[in-house]
């Protein structure tokens, strides 16, 4: 009698149980994948960075410039909004307290003529149309201006923090 030698034998009970590891393992990945797309296009949807106004000749930048101010007077609340405008890739410039402690409403403020440049502020941060508003500054360095209110944390830089 002949015994086998090399390559050992695995029960038909073995190769299965190995064939639905894989199984498993493959659907995983797909609902990990499947749950990223998803997340990506419904929940976090892109949204567009680049000035409205690109072709206009005076401008060298080409993401909207931000300024982030803190008007409802808690702690951190600016820098989570930079952090997270930022991690969009929005170019915030700067990250200030404002002049009042008690604005109500967040509002962003269009404050180089382009409307839609502050729209697509306003979309990224969750805030709402209404509290859109153009206020054109000559003197203005950034493009749009973030005023923070005690509504901050409906917005969507704080969904996930409180």
């Amino acid at each position: 009698m002949k015994r086998n030698r090399g390559k050992p034998r695995f029960s038909v009970g073995v190769k299965k149980y190995f064939t639905i590891a894989v199984q498993v393992l493959v659907f995983l990945f797909a609902a990990v994948l499947l749950y990223s797309l998803i997340e990506h296009l419904l929940v976090h949807p892109p949204v567009l960075t680049e000035r409205a106004d690109l072709k206009a000749p005076t401008r060298i930048e080409q993401q909207i410039q931000i300024s982030v101010r803190n008007e409802c007077g808690a702690d951190g609340v600016a820098m989570d909004f930079t952090n997270y405008l930022r991690e969009r890739g929005f170019d915030v410039v700067e990250t200030t307290n404002g002049s009042i402690f008690n604005r109500a409403v967040t509002t962003v403020v269009d404050a180089a003529g382009n409307l839609q440049n502050a729209m697509r502020v306003a979309e990224a941060l969750g805030v709402s149309k209404k509290n859109v508003i153009t206020k054109p500054d000559p003197h203005a360095y950034v493009d749009v201006e973030v005023l923070i209110g005690e509504d901050y944390h409906k917005l969507k830089p704080r969904e996930n923090i409180e």
